[in-house]
Protein backbone atom coordinates (compact mmCIF):
# COMPACT_ATOMS: atom_id res chain seq x y z
CA UNK A 1 0.00 0.00 0.00
CA UNK A 2 1.38 3.50 -0.88
CA UNK A 3 -1.42 6.06 0.07
CA UNK A 4 0.48 8.89 -1.38
CA UNK A 5 -1.70 12.18 -2.06
CA UNK A 6 1.29 14.23 -4.00
CA UNK A 7 3.77 11.86 -5.94
CA UNK A 8 5.83 11.63 -9.26
CA UNK A 9 6.87 7.52 -9.67
CA UNK A 10 8.15 6.42 -6.45
CA UNK A 11 10.72 4.26 -6.27
CA UNK A 12 8.93 1.75 -3.88
CA UNK A 13 5.85 1.35 -6.63
CA UNK A 14 8.24 0.07 -8.89
CA UNK A 15 9.90 -2.00 -6.04
CA UNK A 16 7.19 -3.56 -5.04
CA UNK A 17 5.93 -4.46 -8.74
CA UNK A 18 9.33 -5.93 -9.27
CA UNK A 19 8.60 -8.05 -6.31
CA UNK A 20 5.58 -9.27 -7.28
CA UNK A 21 3.46 -7.41 -5.11
CA UNK A 22 0.46 -5.54 -5.96
CA UNK A 23 -0.23 -1.86 -5.21
CA UNK A 24 -2.80 -0.13 -3.78
CA UNK A 25 -2.68 3.49 -4.17
CA UNK A 26 -4.57 6.75 -4.95
CA UNK A 27 -5.16 7.58 -8.29
CA UNK A 28 -2.60 10.64 -8.55
CA UNK A 29 0.79 12.13 -10.31
CA UNK A 30 3.00 9.11 -12.12
CA UNK A 31 1.16 6.20 -9.95
CA UNK A 32 -0.52 5.15 -13.05
CA UNK A 33 2.64 4.87 -14.79
CA UNK A 34 3.24 1.86 -12.61
CA UNK A 35 0.22 1.20 -10.63
CA UNK A 36 -2.43 -0.08 -13.58
CA UNK A 37 -5.85 -0.41 -12.23
CA UNK A 38 -6.62 -4.09 -11.37
CA UNK A 39 -3.23 -4.96 -13.55
CA UNK A 40 -0.70 -4.80 -11.23
CA UNK A 41 -2.29 -3.10 -8.23
CA UNK A 42 -5.62 -1.07 -7.41
CA UNK A 43 -5.91 2.85 -8.34
CA UNK A 44 -8.25 4.99 -5.60
CA UNK A 45 -10.02 8.19 -6.46
CA UNK A 46 -7.04 10.83 -5.06
CA UNK A 47 -8.26 11.13 -1.28
CA UNK A 48 -11.25 8.50 -1.09
CA UNK A 49 -10.59 6.53 1.64
CA UNK A 50 -13.12 4.38 1.23
CA UNK A 51 -12.06 3.61 -2.46
CA UNK A 52 -8.74 2.78 -1.00
CA UNK A 53 -9.83 0.69 1.91
CA UNK A 54 -12.22 -1.39 -0.82
CA UNK A 55 -8.90 -2.03 -3.08
CA UNK A 56 -7.03 -3.18 0.35
CA UNK A 57 -10.06 -5.68 1.24
CA UNK A 58 -10.29 -6.68 -2.32
CA UNK A 59 -6.76 -7.89 -2.57
CA UNK A 60 -6.83 -9.38 1.06
CA UNK A 61 -9.94 -11.78 0.66
CA UNK A 62 -9.43 -12.29 -2.85
CA UNK A 63 -6.51 -14.78 -3.65
CA UNK A 64 -6.99 -15.24 -7.79
CA UNK A 65 -7.33 -11.85 -7.69
CA UNK A 66 -4.08 -11.46 -5.80
CA UNK A 67 -2.22 -13.67 -7.73
CA UNK A 68 -3.13 -12.54 -11.10
CA UNK A 69 -2.11 -9.46 -10.54
CA UNK A 70 1.25 -10.48 -8.40
CA UNK A 71 2.21 -12.32 -12.33
CA UNK A 72 1.12 -8.61 -14.12
CA UNK A 73 3.24 -7.20 -11.69
CA UNK A 74 6.28 -9.16 -12.47
CA UNK A 75 5.71 -9.27 -16.58
CA UNK A 76 5.36 -5.38 -16.25
CA UNK A 77 8.22 -4.76 -14.33
CA UNK A 78 10.78 -7.00 -16.41
CA UNK A 79 8.88 -5.45 -19.61
CA UNK A 80 9.06 -1.63 -19.03
CA UNK A 81 11.25 -1.37 -15.63
CA UNK A 82 14.30 -3.32 -15.84
CA UNK A 83 17.88 -2.40 -15.76
CA UNK A 84 18.38 -3.39 -19.20
CA UNK A 85 15.44 -1.54 -20.16
CA UNK A 86 16.17 1.96 -18.30
CA UNK A 87 19.83 1.64 -19.54
CA UNK A 88 18.83 1.81 -22.78
CA UNK A 89 16.38 4.80 -22.48
CA UNK A 90 18.98 6.56 -21.03
CA UNK A 91 21.57 5.86 -23.97
CA UNK A 92 19.10 6.95 -26.18
CA UNK A 93 18.53 10.09 -23.73
CA UNK A 94 22.26 10.88 -24.14
CA UNK A 95 21.84 10.24 -27.81
CA UNK A 96 19.11 13.02 -28.30
CA UNK A 97 20.44 15.48 -26.11
CA UNK A 98 23.85 14.89 -28.62
CA UNK A 99 22.25 14.97 -31.63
Amino acid sequence: MLPTLAENLPNAAIESIACGTPVVSFDVGGMPDAVRHMETGYLAKLADADALAEGIRALLVDDELRQRLSVNCREVAEREFSTDVEAKRFVELYEEVLR
